[in-house]
């Protein structure tokens, strides 16, 4: 059994939470209570405790001021935030120091306690020290959902490793690849908003930006959630005037060789926009991108040749022309070698298409 403490200055809340919930169903139980962060200091110091329910408003030691102390002397010990709308913000900051989950208190009572405390009880065990997965049986022999009708925490530590890469923000189209798959995958509104907050606090890093993550409705709010976000980086990119942070810098070059497509284009030439050396703007473009400079070029301008076939009847040496190559030859084996068809076979697949709806 984990032992549970919770931590609440509301003395009601505290015993209605500890009398409403099944703690032994999900492998916890409930060793004490106490009214301030700085009590639960002391309670930690004569008492096993591996999981604390900590409020975020609370006086004398705030639930957040408690978690950073108690991290640093306790730092075996889990934390789940129990937090008002107004703490949401905080709830992102509380993520770095061992927070593994959040309960809503407006939400409590409308939420299907048995699935949340399970989720917590399962989150306990894939996050021992262990390392090891443990069975997915309660100590009661009560079988917890495989799902929780969400995703599984193998799956959701995979997205958290692929969106907070980063990569999704430099390339528009991994972008929206990621979203539409991101769409497809059977995550709930409570996974998106966890994932929302790890990206969001890796932006924080990368880009040195505010980026607060909502409460969300419905999944498609994160999506939107997504969108905006990267647009707001684009936006401040385009309008810096400030070359030091290389992650910015990077960004607005991506943005230059967009409106740019159309032209001859070279490392050399782009790295000066952004007051970089071709040799550092070349191995942080790889590092942070993703791709080289010259592949992520070539992928840009096969990508703006099959939207303006798509869009118009266009020859093959004019849309070469158009993007800058000097020779077509060359751009058709491009495209071909992207494709696997050639420019006009490629235009009259869309047309068959079109035809078709």
């Amino acid at each position: 059994m984990y032992k549970v403490l919770i931590v609440d200055d509301d003395k009601l809340a505290r015993k209605g939470l500890i009398s409403m919930v099944k703690w032994e169903d999900y492998g916890l139980t409930v060793v004490g209570d106490v009214a301030n962060g700085m009590q639960a200091l002391q309670f930690l110091e004569h008492n096993q405790v591996d999981l604390a329910f900590v409020d975020l408003s609370m006086p004398v030691l705030s639930g957040m001021d408690f978690i950073k102390a108690s991290s640093q002397k306790f730092p075996k010990v889990k934390y789940v935030i129990l937090t008002f709308h107004e703490d949401f913000e905080n709830v992102q900051n509380a993520l770095r120091h061992g927070v593994i989950d959040y309960i809503s208190k407006l939400r409590l009572e409308e939420m299907d306690n048995e699935k949340v405390f399970a989720r917590i009880g399962r989150l306990m065990r894939e996050t021992s020290e262990s390392g090891q997965w443990e069975s997915r049986k309660l100590i009661s022999g009560v079988e917890l959902p495989d799902k929780d009708e969400e995703v599984s925490y193998e799956k959701m530590e995979e997205l958290r490793s692929l969106w907070t890469a980063g990569q999704w923000v430099y390339n528009k189209r991994m972008f929206e690849s990621m979203l539409e798959n991101l769409r497809e995958t059977n995550i709930s509104v409570r996974q998106t908003e966890r994932l929302l907050m790890w990206i969001s606090q890796e932006l924080e890093r990368s880009f040195d930006v505010t980026v607060a993550v909502p409460w969300l409705g419905a999944q498609e709010e994160g999506m939107e959630w997504l969108c905006q976000t990267r647009e707001n980086l684009c936006s401040k990119a385009r309008t810096i005037r400030d070359y030091h942070n290389m992650r910015i810098c990077i960004l607005r070059a991506v943005l230059f060789m967009e409106e740019h497509i159309s032209s001859k284009l070279s490392a050399e030439y782009v790295a000066g926009e952004v007051n970089m050396s071709r040799s550092y703007f070349s191995t942080n473009f790889k590092l942070v991108v993703g791709e080289t400079f010259n592949d992520f070029l070539k992928e840009e301008k096969i990508s703006c040749a099959k939207r303006r076939l798509q869009e118009e009847n266009i020859k093959t040496a004019e849309l070469a022309e158009q993007l800058g190559y000097e020779d077509p030859k060359y751009f058709a084996r491009l495209f071909y070698n992207n494709t696997g068809m050639r420019c006009a076979d490629y235009e009259k697949q869309i047309s068959t298409r079109r035809e078709e709806k």
